[in-house]
């Protein structure tokens, strides 16, 4: 509760934009006049919330909560547990990136695009009526455009339009090579039968619906324009400024979400694991079929650590985090604090 407590402590400082004029669901975090202001794009699929509230945000076609892939192992108890299989114990805070450079003093920025699932020229769009609208307020301010996933990909086509405000570059989890995802889509349907075997009877059919939607959602159209050597790819023409500094961020970690069946030890409840989603389901889908981005130590269940480095950037570093969690990972704050700190 001590995160909520925060955020609605600076309400009087937040402006919330939702009116005819605008037409984008904008959150303006307003900060010290001596520092930059950090635009947010968020990335496929997902809203602003993955920011400003990212406990609450589900992802994979809207059907899990990102409090679930950040829970921890339970602790053994004497206490008699209502359910057989568990999470974990789930955080009931975390100091994301948002969070952090907010209590910093930092002005803020995001917004919901419109077409969360759309091509990337409509996000672009998008982001221009939010820079518009950033100039407007704080026309002399440095601003600093923090991507994820696909979001980083929105920010440099956007910065083919060569905007002089922008000062840093900052990219979390982006393929800037481009993902594979879409290609495994074909073998989800075989999961559906494989996780029959290993979970409970009164999960399948909540398995079966999450796998569909994703299926439905990674075989469509915007998600293959992220493809390597699409159409957006070869169109895209950014290139680096000498007044821009380029960070970018990579996970190593595909692990999502582990399940636990408790049993009864020595007096006590204790979790053993049951299975990891996805690693322990690897083994259903033809090992010539597995994608780096869905291998352990290569990807993070979205993106490919090698396709996660910006071309140009001054620092790339590799992080154990999956897609999500990469967002409150530590020295990913830190890391953009500092290069924030540089131009404040």
């Amino acid at each position: 509760m001590a995160f909520f407590g925060s955020f609605l402590a600076t309400q009087k400082r937040t402006v919330s934009i939702k009116n005819k004029t605008v037409k984008l669901d904008l959150t303006i975090q307003k900060g010290s006049p001596d520092k930059p202001v950090a635009v947010f794009i968020h990335g496929f699929a997902v809203d602003k919330q993955i920011w400003i509230n990212p406990l609450e945000t589900k992802v994979f076609a809207k059907n899990i909560p990102l409090k679930y892939l950040s829970a921890r192992r339970p602790a053994a108890t004497s206490a008699r547990q209502k359910k057989i299989i568990t999470t974990g114990v789930i955080p009931e805070r975390v100091d994301g990136l948002w969070s952090r450079l907010g209590k910093e003093g930092y002005t803020l920025a995001c917004w919901s695009q419109r077409r969360p699932v759309g091509p990337v020229h409509a996000a672009v769009e998008e982001l221009e009526e939010v820079m518009d609208r950033i100039q407007g307020l704080f026309p002399e301010r440095p601003v600093a455009l923090i991507g994820h996933s696909r979001g980083g990909l929105v920010a440099r086509k956007f910065m083919e339009r060569k905007n002089p405000q922008i000062k840093v570059l900052i990219t979390i989890a982006s393929p800037h090579a481009g993902s594979s995802l879409s290609k495994i889509g074909k073998y989800l349907s075989p999961l559906r039968g494989a996780l029959k075997n290993i979970l409970p009877v009164e999960t399948h059919g909540t398995a079966a619906r999450t796998l569909k939607r994703i299926h439905d959602l990674i075989e469509g159209n915007a998600l293959k324009e992220l493809i390597p050597g699409s159409d957006f790819f070869r169109h895209l023409k950014d290139s680096p400024s000498k007044a821009i500094e380029y960070v970018s961020f990579g996970g190593e970690k595909t692990e999502l979400v582990n399940l636990y069946r408790w049993e009864k030890r020595d007096r006590k409840m204790r979790p053993k694991k049951l299975l990891t989603i996805p690693d322990s389901l690897l083994k259903f889908i033809p090992a010539s079929a597995i994608p780096d981005e869905i291998t352990p130590g290569k990807g993070d269940i979205m993106v490919t650590a090698k396709s996660a480095v910006l071309p140009w950037a001054s620092e790339h570093i590799n992080l154990k985090a999956n897609h999500f969690t990469i967002l409150w990972d530590r020295r990913m704050i830190s890391k953009t604090m500092e290069v924030l700190g540089r131009i404040g």
